[in-house]
């Protein structure tokens, strides 16, 4: 009897554990086969520079992750304007985001060198710093400093200004006009040496101030004139090169580190690779959607602009300033354009 008892005891036991652990694997089955989801925020339109780079960064990841990444795109101001999504990157509330280099500054001063106006010559500049050592060099600096996962350096394009007052075709049609800007310092002191008046304000807030007049006119790439609709507020679109804007992508430190080694390797892959794709697609959007706004808006083409003559006067006026503040990192972008 004692014998049976025990035999059945052990049986229940063996049972018991083989349960548990079915139900365990496949828990783990489950677990291993959910996606993690990865959160990325910008506060352009669906027809913007943030959008068209992040496509093709969520299409990469999901190849290249085989799916275990799911990068989710929130645009539009949705999670915030870009100095709250730097924020909560750092505070790690939010998991990821497209910012303009600039609004890095807080963390890491260095990045509002980038939005200098008539720092870099044109577009192959622009990528050979964005995609070579000295960009590789700044995203780890500002990992360091700011305290998130800098992941890549991407195509945002030149400035170009529009406005309701009159055609900017020399640096004379500056005078006394209200320009908005990012909130960036960099862009204050080249305005007013062309005589224009600036007025840092959030990208959320533009359309509306444009609209009733609350500024004269703005700079933003053509992707940006076109998606957020700004030639239904501005008559006036001069082609100035004005200065160039890069978007960082980066992670919040918590959402980096969800991911696994492999997974990072694949996602840092991904957010290179994006960035050179999307640097060859957007000179040929920028092309087309030029096309667009001459039927929508008065276009001042480069051909009629010298741009020589404004870019004297701002780099007269504000680069013994701008030496001061950046030091050897202004020479060292100055440099990769030769």
């Amino acid at each position: 009897m004692r014998k049976s008892l025990k035999m059945l005891m052990t049986i229940l036991m063996v049972l018991l554990a083989a349960n548990v652990f079915a139900g365990g694997q496949g828990e783990g089955v489950a677990e291993a086969s959910k996606p993690i989801v990865i959160k990325v925020a910008h506060v352009g339109a669906p027809v913007s520079p943030q959008q068209g780079a992040a496509d093709i960064f969520v299409k990469m990841v999901k190849e290249k992750t085989g799916g275990s990444v799911d990068i989710q795109i929130f645009g539009s101001s949705t999670l915030g304007d870009e100095s709250a999504l730097v924020e909560g990157m750092v505070l790690g509330t939010i998991d990821g985001g497209i910012v303009s280099a600039g609004l890095y500054g807080g963390y890491y001063p260095l990045m509002g060198a980038f939005e200098i106006p008539f720092l870099f010559k044109n577009r192959a500049h622009t990528i050979a710093v964005n995609n070579g050592p000295l960009g590789q060099e700044i995203l780890d600096s500002l990992s360091k400093e700011a305290k998130l996962k800098g992941l890549a350096i991407w195509e945002h394009g030149f400035r170009h200004v529009t406005n309701n007052v009159r055609a900017i075709k020399t640096p004379q049609d500056f005078k006394g006009l209200n320009i908005r800007s990012p909130e960036v310092p960099v862009y204050s002191a080249p305005l007013r040496a062309l005589g224009a008046n600036p007025v840092p304000m959030a990208f959320s807030e533009l359309y509306v101030a444009l609209e009733r007049g609350v500024v004269d006119g703005q700079h933003n790439p053509l992707l940006h004139v076109q998606g957020q609709r700004f030639y239904e507020v501005q008559d006036h679109l001069s082609m100035l090169d004005f200065a160039y804007t890069p978007n960082v992508l980066a992670f919040s430190n918590k959402a980096w580190n969800r991911l696994n080694a492999s997974q990072q390797l694949q996602v840092q892959e991904a957010a290179k690779e994006a960035g050179v794709a999307w640097s060859q697609a957007a000179e040929a959007e920028e092309n087309r959607l030029l096309e667009e706004l001459k039927g929508k808006m008065a276009v001042v083409d480069r051909s009629e602009l010298d741009k020589t003559a404004f870019q004297n006067i701002v780099v007269e006026a504000t680069f013994p300033m701008f030496r001061e503040m950046f030091g050897e990192f202004l020479d060292k972008i100055i440099e990769a354009g030769k």
